[in-house]
């Protein structure tokens, strides 16, 4: 199916606990859930990204309206007590990017001076056919700005850095062996040019070159779903707790 297509298309993805319907370009509201994530959740400085189409781009929901948004790809598990992130295979990408994602945008943005972190906990229920996702990140506004991505992958979790921006990716392990629904803590404190990634209890600190002073960079979390084969799999990540400083 092509993702032109995508916003005309109605799914049911079975395995939830209810059939999820994808209306057309709009929303539908979960309110059996519990209330929308924000409501649950201070997401007062994000604004979400879902694997909508919108021009050349992707739907986005900013605040006010993020607080009581919940929508088939974005929703509140009263049961779990979790915000869940729902991301199928043939949805629409942002620019510069080749896979969809429902995913959380941290609005304020910083440069590698002082100190910031971003700490969540969550877990991964449903993988995609490529057994991959993005969990969390700090993202810069240009080509190549990744600067940190922790990806889930078939059971390992794995950190990512580019130590400069546009640099090739170096991937260091984690956490390995767990299965869909274990819980993964992670905790990201920027100090400087250092960043101290732990997981589960496993800890490892990363140098970044000054190729990064001054540039704009901000924290995401969610479901960057590592595949677009458009094959019907989706991936469904579960957060609990998110927070930053």
């Amino acid at each position: 199916m092509s993702k032109s297509k995508f916003a005309s298309t109605w799914k049911c993805v079975v395995g939830l606990a209810a059939c999820l319907v994808l209306p057309g370009i709009g929303f539908a509201d979960d309110s059996s859930s519990g209330g929308a994530p924000g409501q649950h959740f201070d997401l007062a400085a994000y604004k979400l990204q879902t694997p909508l189409a919108k021009g050349d781009s992707v739907k986005e929901v900013t605040q006010p309206s993020l607080r009581d948004f919940s929508s088939p790809y974005f929703y509140y598990d009263a049961a779990a007590k979790a915000m869940v992130f729902l991301c199928p295979d043939n949805g629409a990408s942002t620019r510069g990017s080749h896979f969809p994602r429902s995913e959380l945008r941290d609005t304020r943005e910083w440069t590698f001076s002082g100190r910031h972190s971003l700490s969540a906990s969550l877990a991964v229920t449903r993988q995609p056919g490529t057994g991959s996702i993005i969990v969390g990140q700090i993202h810069g506004d240009g080509k190549g700005s990744e600067a940190l991505k922790i990806r889930w992958s078939r059971g390992d979790v794995v950190v990512g850095i580019k130590t400069n921006p546009g640099s090739t990716e170096q991937r260091s392990t984690l956490v390995h062996g767990l299965k869909l629904g274990d819980r993964i803590d992670y905790r990201i404190v920027q100090k400087d040019n250092t960043v101290t990634v732990t997981i589960n209890g496993a800890t490892q600190s990363f140098t970044y070159d000054h190729g990064w002073d001054g540039q704009s960079v901000y924290f995401k979390a969610g479901n960057y779903l590592q595949d677009n084969s458009g094959s019907g799999s989706v991936g469904v990540v579960s957060f609990y707790a998110l927070s930053n400083g």
